[in-house]
């Protein structure tokens, strides 16, 4: 099959871009596949969009490389490199790696910056400046250190990954705002995680982040991304946003994320989850990391369904009451009863607990993400009556003991109160019915 012209190339290509400049979320798309792939600085494929005529049709490698990216994104056939390159070309074109001018990178130095200690600088960078370090992926968002994250859930693997939470209508409101010339400079919160590997120095007015570095977002993500967006529609918009930058080990920046609240307040459970330094909370954050309970601790309030089985709040709030560690000796006591008894009661109850928790919801009470008050006081049950090294066979005696049917169960009176009565009240009426059925279970 003979190849078609340059110029049907050229006219296909045009087409192309046309439809594509009536798709946002393609633009988008294709512009992360060439980055990714092509080492093409973003923002670039946006200006082809939006000026096709800078496409130069006898840079042959680039134009490869670009109809390869659109069809890939698109499944467009009308572009399919096959028509136009050969197979050569389509092979070595996986190769090609566009050379940035102007490349941001570490060493990065930001002039004009005051010292407020050694591990507190306050500066101003422009709209051009800060896009450069979002789209150069200098600046990069934690999500150990960010409000909250998005979950999706694989149908076939059940692996969860997670991304990040933009709004795109809170996005499009700052960018309304910033090109009305009414949006004030406020200020970003950035952090250069202290871990072993960044360092940074200042001299007289100048901080330099050095080569090595991590450099995160941690207040300020929406307004980034307006500003990002802002930068790739008109290079040249001028504006300035105030940067508070920390250095910081993590730790210390989830808890300067719990006392942040600057225009969207956070999640109350979020703030505990960040912020809290309580045995209880220490212990949960431990139990998260279990393969058996990985992403399924909500750490905002509001449960997602389909993915979280309990929250942050709940867990924690129930081993502090319950257990009432003392001491780290209780503390790591405690860890370890509950990742035994987490690592056997999730497997033991996995239909009812994470995969069909949602339809079982509906018939019993033991997929209820408060019903983790009861499960931490069965532990502590176990706990007391033969140490840490209790036979984990109990668990299954224990809940299989309890009647946890919607119909039947001494539960339903007690969970008909969720939202009328008070929230503390519900709770300590399900451990206290829980500690009963379990004495009287091993009794």
């Amino acid at each position: 099959m003979s190849l078609k012209s340059k110029e049907e190339l050229l006219t296909t290509l045009s087409d192309a871009l046309s439809e594509i400049a009536k798709h946002k979320d393609q633009q988008k798309a294709i512009e992360e596949y060439l980055a990714q792939n092509h080492n093409m600085l973003r923002g670039s494929f946006i200006e082809v969009v939006a000026q096709p005529d800078k496409v130069n049709i006898n840079e042959k490698e680039k134009i490869a490389v670009f109809v390869n990216a659109i069809y890939e994104i698109t499944s467009n056939e009308t572009i399919n490199p096959k028509l136009y390159f050969s197979a050569k070309d389509i092979k070595s074109l996986k190769q090609f790696k566009f050379e940035n001018e102007g490349q941001v990178s570490f060493p990065y130095t930001i002039s004009s910056a005051i010292r407020v200690t050694n591990e507190d600088y306050l500066t101003a960078l422009s709209y051009k400046e800060l896009a450069a370090l979002e789209n150069h992926q200098l600046l990069t968002y934690n999500f150990d250190t960010q409000r909250l994250a998005k979950k999706t859930v694989n149908k076939k693997t059940g692996e969860i990954t997670r991304k990040k939470d933009i709004k795109n209508a809170s996005v499009n409101s700052i960018m309304k705002l910033m090109k009305e010339g009414k949006y004030s400079p406020s200020t970003l919160l950035f952090n250069v995680l202290v871990d072993g590997n960044s360092s940074i120095s200042f001299d007289d007015g100048e901080l330099t982040i050095h080569e090595g570095s991590t450099l995160n977002i941690i207040d300020g993500a929406h307004r980034l991304e307006a500003i990002v967006r802002i930068i790739e529609e008109d290079p040249e918009f001028e504006g300035y946003m105030n940067v508070d930058l920390k250095y910081y080990p993590i730790e210390k920046a989830q808890k300067l994320l719990a006392v942040t609240n600057t225009v969207n307040r956070f999640d109350k459970t979020l703030v505990k989850y960040y912020g809290g330094e309580q045995f209880g909370q220490e212990i949960t954050k431990h139990l998260m990391t279990l393969p058996v309970l990985k992403d399924r601790i909500e750490i905002k309030t509001a449960i997602d369904k389909k993915i979280t089985i309990t929250n942050f709040a709940i867990v924690s709030e129930s081993i502090q009451s319950i257990f009432n560690p003392q001491n780290s000796k209780d503390r790591y006591d405690v860890q370890d009863v509950l990742k035994k008894f987490y690592e056997y009661l999730i497997p033991s109850y996995e239909d009812q607990l994470v995969k069909n928790r949602i339809k079982n919801l509906e018939v019993s009470w033991i997929s209820h993400h408060n019903m983790h008050v009861g499960f931490i006081a069965i532990a502590k049950k176990l706990y007391d009556k033969f140490g840490k090294d209790f036979p984990v066979d109990s668990i299954i005696k224990i809940i299989d003991g309890i009647d946890f049917d919607r119909e039947s169960s001494g539960l339903t009176p007690i969970m008909a109160g969720q939202g009328k009565a008070n929230a503390a009240k519900v709770k300590k009426e399900i451990r206290e019915f829980i500690e009963q059925e379990t004495d009287r279970i091993l009794r």
